[in-house]
């Protein structure tokens, strides 16, 4: 999991791979870490993830009410195909906004490396 931090207000965080029940915890704890440092724009990068399923789906449900309660916003980027579905069916993609473009909030990003 990568996570580049734009500034003091946003960061984007880089999961790879599958997300799903038995690999939530290193992005549940991107998603807190970032609440927790009071970042007020979190930008989920989906483009490096093969497969969502609907518990990583909760996580990231989870982590857009709590930074909305907090006045901040959570966004996904980057969705393939079928994650896009999968917030589609849900109804999700009218809840959680979603950006189908690959560039980052601000230049000059400092990136941190996680597990």
């Amino acid at each position: 999991m990568r996570v580049e931090v734009t500034d003091r207000d946003a960061i984007v965080v880089h999961p790879a791979g599958d997300i799903d029940y038995s690999s939530l915890d290193p992005l549940r704890e991107a998603l807190l870490d970032a609440r927790v440092a009071g970042v007020k724009e979190i930008i989920v990068d989906l483009e490096q993830v093969s497969f969502l399923d609907s518990q990583g789906l909760a996580v990231i449900l989870f982590a857009h009410q709590r930074q909305r309660s907090a006045g901040g916003r959570l966004v996904l980027r980057n969705l393939n195909e079928d994650a896009y579905r999968l917030l589609h069916v849900t109804n999700l993609s009218a809840v959680i906004d979603v950006d189908h473009g690959d560039s980052a909030p601000a230049r000059g990003l400092a990136t941190r490396q996680g597990a």
